[in-house]
């Protein structure tokens, strides 16, 4: 089990930070996108909802097929860490699912399932002597 570092969970679990997600297609094409609903639950796994994806959700579906990993990268005021991390599963019910759907309802948006990664390694990506550093 990879832990997320504190000062990482943090980044990514706070809203007003900037997070994004990039996925690539079975051609090797990549995606990005930004998404808000990108936060971690537990220091070993990073949730995504699945609320408007129509390209990174078949991304995801055949980067879990192939066992590929995604990279989230989280930033906030001069900090920046990217997150690798292999698709789980697409979870469209239990706790996950219902806590996700009740942070969305606040902003006038429903999830058909939420993404869930096992967290694999956590980078520095800040721009300072540190980035480009493996952290765990």
């Amino acid at each position: 089990m990879v832990a997320i570092p504190d000062e990482v969970m943090k980044i990514l679990n706070d809203p007003a930070s900037v997070r994004v997600i990039a996925t690539k297609s079975e051609k090797g094409d990549v995606h990005i996108i930004q998404a808000g609903s990108i936060m971690a639950p537990a220091p070993d796994t990073v949730v995504i909802g699945a609320v408007l994806m129509k390209r990174t959700g078949k991304n995801l579906e055949g980067m879990k097929s192939r066992g590929e990993m995604v990279s989230i990268l989280a930033g906030s005021k001069g900090q920046s860490y990217e997150i690798r991390a292999k698709v789980k599963e697409l979870a469209t019910s239990g706790p996950i699912f219902e806590g996700m759907n009740a942070e969305l309802a606040k902003t006038g948006m429903k999830a058909s399932g939420v993404w869930m990664f096992e967290v694999k390694e956590v980078w520095n990506q800040s721009a300072n002597h540190y980035a480009g550093t493996k952290m765990v």
